[in-house]
């Protein structure tokens, strides 16, 4: 039988945990302003991408909403900005879609005074019907085509800046 040396009160040595070491200290500190870097750059980041969905869903929710009859949209995908336009402190959400329409001005704006399109905020947003009169050598000319006519449709609407610095 083997005896066992009696113990003499003293824990075996253990190994520092890497964290609590040297060289972990070190590497915290080095990530310290990569982490800090990160953080900002979110801070700035997320307010953008929220104002940047609900100028989305403004669009979606145009799109998703019937032409008037004898209209076709001429773009695959409209214009659409969200900045401060003016002066004050605010956000501005439009939106532009292109039509080559049979309807006339009129017309147009009362089909869309009476469509269900929500702006950015839930209510309706301003709506902007306008027919531009083409050129000969305009994008929009007509020649060789049906008598159709273009136009334009802008969705308009405003929210508080937030803290997207486009709106500053």
């Amino acid at each position: 039988m083997r005896d066992v040396p009696p113990a003499t009160g003293e824990d075996p040595p253990t190994k520092a945990s890497f964290w609590r070491s040297s060289k972990g200290g070190c590497l915290v500190v080095a990530l310290l302003p990569l982490i800090g870097l990160a953080l900002l750059v979110l801070l700035v980041k997320i307010p953008m991408w929220v104002n940047d969905a609900k100028l989305a869903a403004m669009v979606d929710s145009f799109e998703s909403h019937p032409l008037p009859p004898n209209s076709e949209l001429m773009d695959d995908s409209p214009d659409a900005s969200i900045a401060l336009r003016g002066n004050g402190d605010h956000c501005d959400y439009l939106a532009r879609f292109t039509l080559r329409t049979a309807l006339t001005g009129r017309e147009l704006t009362e089909y869309y005074d009476r469509a269900n399109i929500t702006g950015v905020d839930g209510s309706p947003p301003n709506i902007t019907v306008w027919m531009p009169e083409p050129s000969k050598r305009s994008a929009y000319s007509t020649e060789g085509e049906p008598t159709d006519g273009v136009a334009i449709v802008e969705l308009y609407d405003g929210t508080g800046p937030g803290l997207d610095f486009r709106c500053r």
